[in-house]
């Protein structure tokens, strides 16, 4: 153990070739040296392959269940068995994916989802989606089509073919004792939709509140494109005070509001969260927006929005599991970036604008200690291929890859799906590479620099992605964070 220790710390000193005063040439004690260390990172770089190799789980399929015809066989789920003893404590499971418009890591996903929920007990799936709109969404499963559902309740880039047959797994077990229960995690602004179902929600009891209610999102999402600090300021105050008084309207009609939606007794105290979010927002993220929007200090405004939306999706996350779901499981559903466990160790992260070396913590790690505690976080890669933009845009994975990247390691594993768990492995040579920072890439194309054992719990590695299959228009980039 120690020579391999030793030579990590050889290398760091040997990288720095001490040129000759007289002559100007390396030296060649130097370069002999420099040689070494290359030749040892070459063998160390095939031992941790060599580790990969023999340790990746292979997945034999990611297509799920509801988009398979015909009967269902009772091993559907043999490939995936060997996640429940690394769950089975698990109160909490986080997916995450490097870019959000790859057809694999969506059905990939699904799969997933239905395998935690169908044999592990998970009971609830919140998307990187807004709250009231998931919500409001499964409310209403019975009556809208899967499809519609879906555009119901989470954003634009999940509108895809692969992500449906979700909707539909939904929609059935909905119909059962066990159901799959929906909601979301998210904070950004709000939708046509969900303004909608809340006017005719509201309706039922003041039919004045309904009319309120809508011209007031409407008001508040239009905040959001300000780039007037002045009539930011003036009117902010006055949002603030119309969701206070609708506060106190859920709070005087809570037996009247609930006897509308009787199967689903968390919509009152959801909207009462959505109404607590906005104020929320209107004091920290929106001025952000409007100083982004103006052209003050952008970068700053960015990191600023963005490290307050997480914050809110993590205490978001931290009421579902504390307050509204308490003796559910959770899966989470979103970019790597929001999920992974310690964002703010990131050696170097895109943020959105540019490349950080002083990243802010994202949602995994702002989630509770408990809670941290209790979350399994799983990072999607893939080695090759392409994945929709955040537009109607396609983007190729970068190649080549770095010599010993996470891309580069898991390759290494041979198969199409596979799946590497971190939280067992302790530090020795041929797995050093968890523990050491490694080059991973962001939407395909952004390389970041993490110690990957600090990130995720586990790495499910997709060899090839292709662009999702849209099902509609495109939403615009958030642009805050480059991602929905």
């Amino acid at each position: 153990m120690i020579g391999w220790r030793k030579k990590l710390a050889v290398s760091a000193t040997a990288c720095a070739i001490v040129f000759s005063s007289v002559s100007g040439v390396v030296d060649a004690a130097c370069m002999s040296a420099v040689d070494e260390v290359a030749m040892a990172n070459q063998g160390s770089v095939i031992q941790w392959k060599q580790w990969v190799k023999k340790n990746a789980k292979p997945i034999s399929s990611i297509v799920p269940e509801s988009a398979v015809k015909g009967s269902v066989s009772s091993d559907q789920y043999e490939d995936l068995q060997f996640l429940k003893p690394l769950l089975k404590d698990k109160g909490m499971v986080s997916l995450g994916e490097a870019s959000h418009g790859a057809s694999e890591y969506n059905s990939a996903k699904v799969r997933l989802v239905q395998f935690l929920h169908e044999q592990m007990g998970y009971d609830v799936l919140a998307f990187e989606s807004n709250l009231g709109e998931a919500s409001a969404a499964y409310a209403q499963v019975g009556l809208d089509s899967p499809e519609d559902t879906m555009k119901k309740s989470i954003y634009g880039v999940w509108h895809v073919q692969e992500v449906l047959p979700l909707f539909e797994y939904i929609a059935q077990q909905s119909k059962t004792e066990h159901p799959l229960i929906l909601t979301g995690l998210d904070v950004q602004g709000t939708s046509e939709p969900f303004i909608g179902f809340v006017e005719k929600w509201f309706s039922t009891v003041d039919k004045s509140k309904s009319v309120a209610f809508g011209q007031t999102e409407r008001w508040y999402l239009k905040v959001h494109t300000y780039d007037d600090l002045e009539r930011f300021n003036r009117e902010q105050p006055q949002l603030i005070k119309k969701y206070r008084t609708f506060q106190q309207f859920v709070k005087e009609n809570k037996a009247e509001l609930q006897d509308v939606y009787p199967a689903h007794p968390e919509l009152v105290p959801v909207i009462e969260r959505v109404l607590q979010n906005r104020i929320d927002m209107l004091e920290s993220y929106c001025i952000h927006m409007v100083k982004l929007f103006a052209g003050i200090e952008p970068e700053r405004q960015m990191k600023e929005a963005s490290y307050i939306r997480d914050q809110q999706m993590a205490n978001n996350a931290a009421w579902l599991a504390e307050e509204l779901y308490p003796d559910k499981k959770i899966i989470v559903w979103g970019h790597n970036y929001h999920v992974r466990k310690h964002n703010s160790t990131m050696i170097t992260e895109h943020n959105g604008f540019d490349y950080d070396n002083h990243p802010y913590p994202t949602m995994g790690e702002l989630l509770p200690f408990s809670l941290r505690k209790d979350n399994y976080v799983i990072g999607l890669y893939a080695y090759q291929g392409s994945s929709n933009k955040s537009s109607k845009e396609t983007e190729q994975i970068s190649q080549p890859h770095q010599e010993g990247s996470i891309e580069d390691l898991l390759h290494a594993g041979g198969h199409p799906y596979q799946f590497l768990d971190l939280t067992q492995a302790k530090l020795e040579p041929s797995t050093s590479w968890m523990f050491t920072p490694r080059v991973a890439k962001s939407w395909g194309v952004l390389e970041e620099n993490m110690i990957v054992r600090d990130q995720y719990d586990g790495l499910l590695f997709i060899d090839t992605i292709h662009p999702s299959q849209r099902l509609s228009k495109v939403q615009p980039l958030d642009p805050i964070s480059g991602d929905l």
